[in-house]
């Protein structure tokens, strides 16, 4: 029998939210004040990153940032303290999402879907909309319009 890698895991709640782009760093700190740290938010760019980074810290959330445009010194001593709960938010590029374990995450926030749904994987630990509707979790309508990527490739594995 064939399974697909990345299934959904059911204890694994997938919320998504359409919110316009005007509104959305506004919204993200209402989603932040809605859970417990540690959280990790994840940005397609790095200027995204940095700018999240700036408004978290004027609001006063103690938030490290991690991209590929800071040095190594930078990137460790983000990580570092985001994984020894002195910081409690770690903004980040996909950089963060491959390789680094953060074992007491509750909570990530996809601030944009990346463009390659590997990445999804990495960011969750799963993959996009046909695990929602695996794992029988709500499906917004602005997601259920969206061509499904999967459905060429559903063929594929045996």
């Amino acid at each position: 029998m064939w399974e697909r890698a990345g299934a959904a895991n059911l204890d694994v709640i997938q919320e998504v939210e359409y919110v316009k782009q005007e509104a959305k760093i506004v919204y993200l700190l209402e989603c932040l004040q809605k859970t417990s740290p540690p959280v990790l938010i994840f940005c397609e760019n790095k200027a995204d990153v940095d700018d999240i980074h700036e408004y978290l810290l004027l609001k006063g959330v103690e938030a490290v940032a991690v991209h590929g445009g800071k040095d190594q010194q930078e990137r460790e001593y983000a990580i570092s303290s985001f994984k020894s709960s002195k910081k409690d938010v770690l903004v980040a590029t996909d950089v963060a999402s491959k390789g680094l374990e953060f074992p007491d995450i509750q909570h990530v926030i996809n601030y944009d879907m990346p463009a390659e749904i590997e990445n999804y994987v990495h960011r969750i630990g799963r993959t996009g909309k046909h695990l929602l509707q695996e794992a029988k979790q709500r499906i917004p309508p602005v997601l259920a319009e969206l061509n499904d990527p999967m459905q060429d490739v559903e063929a594929i594995g045996h």
